[in-house]
């Protein structure tokens, strides 16, 4: 949705946050684009989505008012449409989903990465977070990397859990030497998390190729984030051999729309007597387009402090956000295409490793184009 379709905008988000989304399956759009709950998300297919929204755009276009009860595609489900209207003319539908009630009617088949403790509904977090379930689930290495805040630890964690950890940012060279000595004695199969793995240094990154080389199968997870390692050749070495079974979580600002599940999540319970937070549509809209260069650790600490701090029952508007939240938030919200788009463009970068000429060929566009449509998308770094 444009700028200038702002009170359409917001009478559509308030119908649909009326239904209860984070509680429930709940979908609202108005032809052009959509907004998707969780629960809806996890449970249908793309080709149930786009049908409601073909359905809500029609009844937009031939001003129908009057709601429907839709079967979805795959079986399972269906959809109760209500017409949301701006002085009696519809501008868009909310859809609240439901079983049907066939036993014998399979569920659309539709990845659910979910894990314990994450939250994230995008196509770009399903489907890091399957790639990681699906690769933690079996023998072998898992190499977890994305941008500082992007949740790779709670990842690791949720994928193996109780693995034996080390931290090496924290470590010394020394330790971090030490422990991977004792990991040759250990039983191979014992789950292992290597934080930072960035950060070990030459002797330990060595040793923990040779390690592998001895049990290839071990399954050992690690965290990376983008940089120069502090081990040179010895780490980017141990990077090249976990390379193959990887998975690069995406950074906040690709994944607007995990915004107000992770809103909710982040928020912690508030103390008796006093309100939980909520938020306006400016003060979403605000959230939506900062850059969020400390991704969701960033957002956890704004959503703390304004818990911590503020003891109002009204919805926390735009002037209470921090001013670093507030002045990097002059870009524009994207429609439904430029976000198809965007998401298109950083999947064929991801899967070429960042190799913008690549990436253009695989999308069957000029090189020029990647580079203008990133800055038109305001991302950098990439």
């Amino acid at each position: 949705m444009s700028q200038s379709d702002t009170p359409h905008e917001a009478l559509l988000l308030g119908a649909y946050l009326r239904e209860r989304p984070e509680a429930r399956a709940v979908v609202a759009a108005d032809g052009r684009s959509r907004l998707v709950s969780a629960e809806a998300a996890r449970r249908l297919s793309e080709e149930a989505l786009d049908l409601l929204e073909r359905r809500a755009g029609g009844m937009v276009r031939d001003g129908r008012a009057e709601g429907c009860e839709l079967p979805l595609p795959g079986g399972g489900w269906s959809a109760r449409l209500r017409a949301v209207q701006d002085a009696g003319e519809v501008i868009g539908a909310v859809a609240v989903l439901t079983p049907t009630g066939d036993a014998g009617t399979p569920q659309p088949v539709v990845p659910d990465p979910r894990l314990p403790g994450l939250v994230g509904a995008s196509r770009s977090w399903r489907s890091a977070a399957a790639r990681a379930v699906q690769l933690g689930h079996s023998p072998g290495t898992l190499l977890i990397a994305g941008e500082p805040g992007t949740g790779k630890t709670g990842v690791a964690r949720a994928v193996r859990p109780d693995a034996v950890e080390l931290d090496a940012a924290q470590a010394t060279a020394g330790a971090a030497h030490e422990w991977v000595e004792r990991l040759a004695a250990m039983d191979a199969q014992v789950p292992v998390l290597v934080r930072h793995l960035e950060a070990l240094d030459a002797g330990a990154a060595a040793l923990l190729v040779a390690l592998l080389d001895r049990f290839p199968r071990m399954p050992l997870t690690a965290t990376s984030t983008p940089g120069d390692p502090v081990g040179g050749a010895c780490v980017d070495r141990l990077l090249g051999r976990l390379a193959a079974r990887s998975v690069t979580l995406p950074p906040l600002r690709e994944r607007p729309e995990d915004l107000p599940g992770l809103l909710a999540a982040l928020s912690p319970r508030p103390a008796p007597g006093y309100p939980p937070l909520t938020w306006t549509v400016e003060a979403r809209r605000v959230l939506e387009r900062h850059s969020w260069p400390g991704n969701v650790a960033e957002l956890r600490l704004v959503v703390r402090e304004l818990a911590d701090r503020r003891r109002l029952t009204a919805p926390v508007r735009p002037d209470e956000l921090p001013d670093a939240v507030r002045g990097a938030a002059g870009g524009r919200r994207l429609g439904s295409l430029e976000r198809a788009e965007r998401d298109a463009i950083l999947d064929a970068l991801r899967t070429h490793g960042g190799n913008k000429a690549r990436a253009a060929q695989a999308l069957g566009i000029a090189r020029a184009t990647v580079y203008r449509k990133l800055r038109s998308y305001g991302i950098q770094g990439i």
